[in-house]
């Protein structure tokens, strides 16, 4: 009886919470239901490691729009090698080399610039000589796709230091593939979690050739009320989230709304096409052997390897960081990996007393220009520490490995492998 009236107590207790979900929910999450971004052109393309790269050589912007109203502009300038930041000529020849991999929170442009771009004359300063900044962050990717990337890159480039900059919510996300397809005549984004699979294009995401830098600042100043433009991208909207296939079935058994919300934070957890993130559930990054050997790689090539833990508005504010046990249990498993420990920026940062200027609030919880700078800032003291310890170690790279590299990236360029490095 007592078995009985626990498995009914549960069930039960799933039944309310479903309910629950539906009145306040709906059909799509909130963050898909009321939210999507605008772009003048479609620049995202398949890449086979990073999961995407954008058409190089190209300068988009867009608007972010919230409940109806543009509330913020965003921007997005390629360069050659396919990712956001500026022209990485030379950079072969600096003196030290520096690779980091990370989320939309070292991809995001503001004004002009990442806070890579803003690292490198900040390492100039602090430390001396030339120094080339590579950015390969992608928005969206986690430590899975961070580690692939960083290995790859490495393979035919050498690297003085390797930074891993990740957010907490960074550590259970999912490999993803994207690309822009031509459906129905409109330009859409297509999620897949497997690269050969067909996928899901996103509601939220629009191309439109009628944006231009002077209309996103004029719609951000008046919310875009009585706009066209915005008018009919909100109708489009519409549409799509009507016509969504991959909409909340709540009388599906496949998987625990409320497990998934006691567990991992988030009712919807790993499920697909309708979480805002694909996750996985397990707790050790050994379970993955893609990531292990890209660990073992990085280790084994002599750069500096820095695990860098990016603090989110929510945890400057606390003075610590925030994250489930799961992410906490991923983040031990991944020091363990990398032998080192991840970096505490919020204990070595400076953290203002008043941290919401670094940040896009209310609207977004990305860094605002000032939040790249400091990040910029914190990160560089990090290194200039790594550079004073170890002497000689940055900015006097092993040129036998450099040679190797050089060698295996024209080899590669002779047998024409399609690589896009």
């Amino acid at each position: 009886m007592a078995l009985v009236g626990l498995v009914g107590g549960i069930l039960l207790s799933e039944m309310a919470y479903r309910v629950k979900l539906a009145a306040d929910v709906g059909r799509m999450p909130l963050g898909v239901q009321t939210t999507f971004r605008a772009w003048s052109e479609a620049t995202i393309r398949d890449d086979p490691v990073a999961g995407f790269r954008h058409e190089p050589g190209r300068r988009v912007v867009g608007v972010r729009v919230v409940s109806g109203r543009a509330v913020l502009s965003l921007e997005r300038t390629s360069n050659a090698a396919g990712a956001i930041g500026p022209s990485e000529s030379g950079a072969q020849e600096a003196a030290t080399r520096i690779l980091v991999v990370g989320d939309s929170f070292s991809e995001i442009q503001r004004r002009g610039t990442t806070w890579p771009a803003l690292l490198q004359p900040e390492l100039v300063d602090r430390i001396g000589g030339t120094v080339a900044v590579i950015n390969r962050a992608r928005s969206g990717h986690g430590l899975l796709q961070m580690i692939d990337v960083a290995a790859d890159e490495s393979r035919v480039n050498s690297f003085d230091v390797v930074i891993i900059a990740f957010i907490g919510d960074d550590l259970n996300r999912a490999r993803f593939w994207q690309e822009t397809r031509q459906l129905d005549g409109d330009f859409r984004l297509v999620t897949r979690l497997e690269r050969d699979d067909p996928g899901w294009p996103a509601v939220g995401e629009f191309h439109d050739s009628r944006i231009d830098s002077e209309w996103c600042r004029r719609v951000v100043e008046t919310g875009g009320v009585g706009d066209a433009v915005i008018a009919d991208l909100l109708a489009r909207f519409e549409l799509r989230k009507r016509d969504n296939p991959r909409q909340i079935d709540y009388a599906s058994f496949s998987s625990s709304f409320l497990y998934n919300r006691l567990v991992f934070g988030d009712p919807f957890f790993g499920i697909e096409g309708v979480a805002a993130t694909p996750r996985f559930a397990w707790r050790d990054f050994r379970r993955d052997p893609g990531l292990v050997r890209g660990v073992e790689r990085l280790r084994s090539l002599g750069a500096n390897l820095v695990l860098v833990h990016l603090p989110q508005y929510a945890e400057m504010a606390a003075g610590a960081y925030r994250m489930s046990g799961q992410q906490q249990s991923l983040l031990n498993s991944l020091e363990q990996l990398a032998g080192v420990p991840a970096v505490d920026l919020i204990e070595r940062g400076h953290v203002p007393a008043r941290p919401k200027t670094l940040f896009l609030l209310p609207h977004d919880q990305h860094p605002s220009r000032e939040g790249l700078e400091w990040y910029a800032g914190a990160i560089a003291g990090v290194l200039e520490q790594i550079a004073t310890a170890a002497r000689p170690g940055v900015g006097q790279r092993n040129t036998r490995k450099r040679d190797e590299a050089d060698e295996r990236s024209r080899t590669a360029e002779e047998v024409g492998d399609g690589r896009d490095d």
